[in-house]
């Protein structure tokens, strides 16, 4: 492959044709039976975690009452502070009423995090007994899935506002209906606008005592998964981050667990897939995995790592085998998570709560002092700065093409480094098999053994040059992308800034979205390699030469479908390669476009509202500014009482 480089289209046959051509080549049971042990931590899950259980907080010997300034009672204040939001302020008010309504619900939300196919989704099936969730070997769940226990089997599927919710009550009709709306793929994309689905199980003491919530996985080729695992983290109380040792945990894995920890302040990991792993290579990998959490945790937070394999773990629920069961790994896990949830279930969905909520309520705050100098600012002067906002504007938008552009320049540079790496892949897999499909062929040899051999050699070295160059490519992008992505951060703040300036506001500003972080770029996929080098019926004419003709004939097959095969999968590596960085680069600049644009808009909405109140008689002026402060006072307040808030 030269310098020219190629081109490959969306797919993948274009791709390895064009390649072909580039070439100058062708194309061609009971599950509770003997598990009473187990079980006795699971029955006490549903006293420790009742909603309207209070023995958490009281003295020994004791009770109390709900305590005052209680973050639940704090949250309800939240509301009353603005007797007329704004849009953007209604929104945030929902928010905090959702975080309001679960913790009074004090239900512990316990989620499987972590990258796609590590088996999260069998995991949950494991603990629930019983194999609901779809499982398999492509990226599967796309859509989050709550599960928790209630009286009686129903599984809720809801959708957008044009399409109506789907409910299932026959317990045989769940498996099928989850794989259909929540499975990537028979719902490729999320095409059924699903929003969020909910089982319920009966007699299940697991999912009696918490939500479980299946996550999709991060880092797959599915963006759109890797967005919905994302927004799935304002759900959730304590996370099972779970990861394996095919392969070991990757920078993917490690960006997303630093999001987690912002979001989840209980964190479980499980290193799943064990029973794939000899004794040594299962403490290898669990001593790798406890160095890399280590380095990343601090030794302030501890590493407690389970060893698991959920899919023999579940086989042995099903069998009602206890002894399998044990070997699984799981039941330690199980009974961790039941003695230390029931003992910390309150300080959980306090810290949780507490986070979510001082966030929002900070929002709140800046939207109100905004819209409260807007009114203080004489009707002539708001018009000035309105002006001159707009004006701002236009430069935002200019320095977000200005970005994207320079984006854009990034990611020509990083494909042509992608076509230089491809290159010296070809150069060296072209002269390694051409010299070893001759070796194979000298002399008086047999044709199939050879293509046997050739075939054998092809798939370990693509496997291991796919994966130095993946890493190589995951490498550049890394790099390129940090200062994009902070620049885009940087100017979502100069944004807010800028109005604040305007309005001389001392307020401390919302913290830019999240979308820009390293952590989301796509997984790295490396293509399975072609290890056919072509069907022997296509040589049948050949079999009917003389011997010598036939020798000669038969070597220069091989030799032209040895390097098809090794095109073909450098072609797949480069394929995939340039898929991944055009995502990554198409998902920075879609995030920026939308992150600066919600900006403008709510901070034009808010200046323009006060601006239309402002143009109000006087004493209706001086009505609005003094309800106006008092807003601002009373979310002023509200945040101060929610960062020293100790109880739920």
């Amino acid at each position: 492959m030269t310098k020219r480089g190629r081109r490959f289209t969306l797919r993948a046959s274009q791709a390895m044709e064009f390649a072909f051509n580039r070439r100058g080549l062708m194309t061609p049971p009971n599950v509770m039976d003997g598990m009473e042990e187990q079980m006795l931590a699971f029955a006490r899950f549903p006293s420790s975690f009742a909603s309207d259980d209070r023995r958490a907080d009281a003295p020994e010997g004791g009770s109390v009452g709900p305590p005052a300034a209680s973050l639940g009672a704090l949250l309800a204040r939240a509301e009353a502070s603005l007797p007329e939001p704004t849009p953007a302020q209604r929104e945030i008010l929902a928010k905090l009423d959702d975080t309001r309504r679960r913790i009074a619900e004090g239900r512990l939300r316990v989620a499987a995090l972590g990258q796609f196919k590590r088996g999260k989704s069998t995991l949950l099936n494991a603990l629930m007994g019983t194999a609901l969730l779809p499982t398999g070997v492509t990226p599967i769940t796309a859509i989050a899935t709550f599960i928790e226990g209630g009286k009686a089997a129903r599984l809720r599927i809801e959708r957008d506002a044009s399409k109506a919710a789907l409910e299932f009550t026959d317990a045989a009709d769940f498996a099928g209906a989850l794989a259909r709306y929540v499975s990537e793929k028979h719902n490729p994309e999320n095409r059924e606008g699903v929003r969020r689905v909910e089982l319920t199980l009966p007699s299940n003491a697991f999912v009696d005592s918490v939500v479980l919530v299946d996550t999709p996985g991060v880092g797959s080729t599915f963006v759109h998964n890797t967005r919905a695992a994302e927004a799935a983290l304002a759900d959730c109380d304590v996370g099972i981050f779970v990861v394996s040792a095919d392969p070991p945990i990757t920078e993917v894995e490690t960006r997303y667990l630093d999001e987690v920890r912002r979001s989840i302040p209980k964190i479980f990991f499980v290193l799943n897939k064990v029973d794939l792993l000899e004794d040594d290579e299962r403490a290898a990998a669990g001593g790798f995995l406890a160095e890399v959490l280590a380095a990343k945790l601090g030794p302030e937070n501890p590493v407690r790592i389970f060893a698991v394999s959920a899919k023999r773990a579940l086989a042995a629920k099903r069998q009602g085998d206890a002894a399998a069961l044990a070997a699984s790994g799981l039941a330690e896990l199980e009974r961790a998570l039941a003695v230390e949830l029931a003992s910390e279930k309150r300080a959980i969905v306090f810290a949780a709560g507490r986070a979510r909520a001082t966030a929002l309520v900070e929002q709140l705050l800046y939207h109100a002092e905004l819209e409260l100098k807007a009114l203080l600012t004489p009707e002539e002067d708001l018009k000035r700065k309105i002006a001159e906002f707009e004006i701002s504007i236009v430069g935002f938008e200019a320095e977000r093409r200005d970005l994207a552009d320079f984006a854009a320049v990034d990611r020509r540079r990083l494909l042509a480094e992608i076509n230089a790496m491809t290159d010296r892949v070809w150069s060296e897999a072209r002269a390694k098999f051409a010299a070893m499909a001759a070796a194979e062929t000298q002399g008086d040899f047999n044709e199939r053994r050879a293509r046997d051999a050739l075939g054998q050699a092809l798939e370990p070295h693509f496997e291991s040059a796919a994966r130095e160059t993946t890493e190589a490519a995951r490498a550049q992008l890394v790099a390129r992308l940090a200062a994009h992505q902070a620049k885009a951060a940087a100017l979502i703040a100069q944004v807010r800034r800028t109005a604040a300036d305007l309005m001389e506001l001392s307020v401390r500003l919302p913290p830019p979205e999240q979308a820009f972080e390293l952590g989301r770029e796509p997984y790295w996929v490396a293509p399975a390699p072609s290890n056919s080098i072509l069907d022997a019926s296509a040589l049948a004419v050949v079999q009917m030469l003389p011997r010598r003709m036939r020798a000669r004939r038969l070597r220069r097959h091989i030799a032209a479908d040895t390097e098809r095969a090794t095109l073909r999968n450098v072609a797949n590596l480069d394929w995939a390669l340039r898929q991944n960085v055009e995502d990554a680069f198409r998902r920075f600049e879609s995030s920026l476009a939308f992150q600066l644009s919600r900006a403008l808009d709510e901070t034009c909405q808010a200046m323009n509202i006060a601006l239309v109140r402002r143009s109000a008689r006087d004493a209706e002026v001086g009505a609005l500014v003094a309800r106006s402060r008092r807003s601002v006072e009373a979310l002023a307040s509200l945040l101060d009482d929610l960062r020293r808030a100790t109880t739920i």
